[in-house]
């Protein structure tokens, strides 16, 4: 019979048992009301003496069982029940585990097989809790059983020990692959190398907790040199990306001081040494239109976009430049799409309000002035909502009117509050900050500084901005 149906064999004996000993627990709890007179027990040893069967065999004295082999019987752990037959089968299955198991946990050991090392712990501590409870007692192989518990219980050790070492083996190898992937076709952002360094720091620190007394401590050694290896190459991409950092920021304070030439200069070093930080082609797309051209500034911001498709200021960036250029329709779409990857850019809201204002859309445009107002005040932007605030007034004051835009000559005649025509919004546009700066926080190892990667801002609070309606 293979060991499986050996343990089943077992389980049925051991669950006879349990229920004939808990029978036996009962009788032996009976009140002494109801135990028998003397003269009852007399006629009952008289009749026992006679050679037919007790007419009741559960109450017969003949059928109870020894109170020290009942007692041993649950001491082995088999709970209640059962025939001491079955006690001793039990036993012998403990014993001959704690003498051939040693081999196939080794076994297991050396193919690093989690599941069936977790499974041979757990027969070890079945064996070794039924053996530990063996009683001093005639048959029950006392002297045998506790020459056998103190290797048992090594071996339980030994078995723990190699099994947290290899889960954390395991562990390790698993956080290194995820580590791995992750910086596939670089160069990648400075973030993208932070997450893979802590990942390596996570794999080694797996390894160094290994003892070296298991059957895992040699290929941990092996691979803690390799990974140490690869810590090193994330730590050298990782300061690159650093520098690269650096580099954006001062071309973003050289953008707030309108030296656009410099700050290309140095958006132009920090695309050098990382080609894929879409914050520094924002910069020179900024920096170019600044200078007026807004069909370069537009390829940047393309660039940016294909870095990152989901990059809010990029769309809005590249609109700015597109309406610049005369392209409304192409401005708008832009303006969407910044909208959707960013359900709160104001500023959006704002620049796509002029911009169905110039198509001749004055309810979409109300539409989103009114938006861009409210998030303005939600924001804490007050002199942006101020502005929205003002643009609306402006508007409700034309739709007042009743002007009669087929009268081309009226119209013209027409003006607002400011002197500016009545088909002609003209504004200041403010500042436009950064939706990232100061939230990407990234560690450098190497350095101190300030590693907050800014995106560059706009700085045309002087120059005024018309929004005409055809």
């Amino acid at each position: 019979m293979d060991q499986q149906g050996q343990d089943f064999e077992i389980e049925l004996e051991l669950q006879q048992l349990r229920q004939a000993m808990e029978m036996d627990l009962k009788l032996a709890q009976l009140p002494p009301a109801i135990a028998p007179s003397p003269a009852a027990e007399l006629a009952q040893s008289e009749a026992d003496d006679r050679p037919e069967a007790s007419p009741n065999p559960v109450a017969s004295p003949s059928s109870r069982k020894p109170t020290a082999l009942i007692a041993a019987i649950a001491l082995l752990g088999l709970a209640v029940g059962g025939s001491a037959i079955g006690a001793l089968k039990v036993q012998q299955w403990a014993l001959t585990t704690s003498t051939t198991i040693g081999t196939e946990i080794e076994t297991a050991q050396n193919t690093l097989d989690i599941d069936l090392l977790k499974q041979h712990r757990h027969t070890l501590q079945t064996a070794t809790a039924i053996l530990e409870k063996t009683p001093n007692l005639p048959g029950l192989n006392y002297q045998q059983v506790q020459a056998n518990l103190p290797q048992l219980r090594s071996l339980q050790t030994t078995l723990q020990l190699n099994l947290t070492a290899t889960e954390r083996l395991k562990r390790a190898e698993t956080l290194a692959m995820e580590a791995a992937v992750i910086v596939q076709n670089p160069p990648h952002p400075v973030q993208v190398w932070a997450k893979a360094r802590e990942k390596w720091q996570q794999a080694i620190g797996q390894l160094e907790s290994i003892s070296p007394d298991t059957i895992v401590s040699a290929t941990a050694k092996q691979k803690l040199s390799s990974y140490q290896t690869n810590l090193a190459n994330i730590n050298n991409r990782m300061a690159t990306a650093q520098k690269s950092v650096d580099f954006n920021n001062r071309g973003a304070a050289e953008i707030s001081k309108r030296d656009y030439q410099r700050a290309i200069q140095y958006f132009n070093q920090a695309i050098g040494l990382n080609a894929s930080q879409p914050e520094a082609y924002i910069g020179q797309g900024i920096a170019y239109s600044e200078l007026g051209n807004n069909l370069q500034a537009i390829q940047h911001y393309d660039r940016a976009i294909q870095l990152n498709s989901n990059f809010a200021e990029a769309y809005y960036n590249r609109g700015l430049s597109h309406y610049e250029l005369g392209n409304e329709e192409k401005a708008l779409e832009d303006y969407n799409l910044a909208i959707q990857n960013q359900p709160n850019y104001a500023q959006a809201y704002l620049e796509r309000g002029g911009t169905h204002y110039a198509l001749n859309n004055p309810s979409s445009a109300m539409t989103d002035f009114q938006k861009a107002a409210q998030l303005f005040s939600q924001q804490g932007d007050t002199p942006n909502q101020e502005l929205a605030q003002k643009i609306i007034a402006y508007l409700q004051a034309t739709t007042a009117s009743n002007l009669d835009e087929s009268d081309y000559a009226d119209y013209q005649e027409c003006s607002d509050a400011w002197g500016n025509p009545c088909n002609e919004i003209h504004y200041y546009v403010p500042p436009r900050t950064s939706r990232n700066s100061g939230v990407v926080n990234v560690p450098n190892p190497q350095r101190n500084t300030s590693s907050s990667l800014r995106t560059p801002s706009r700085t045309g609070g002087t120059r005024s901005r018309s929004r005409r309606r055809r």
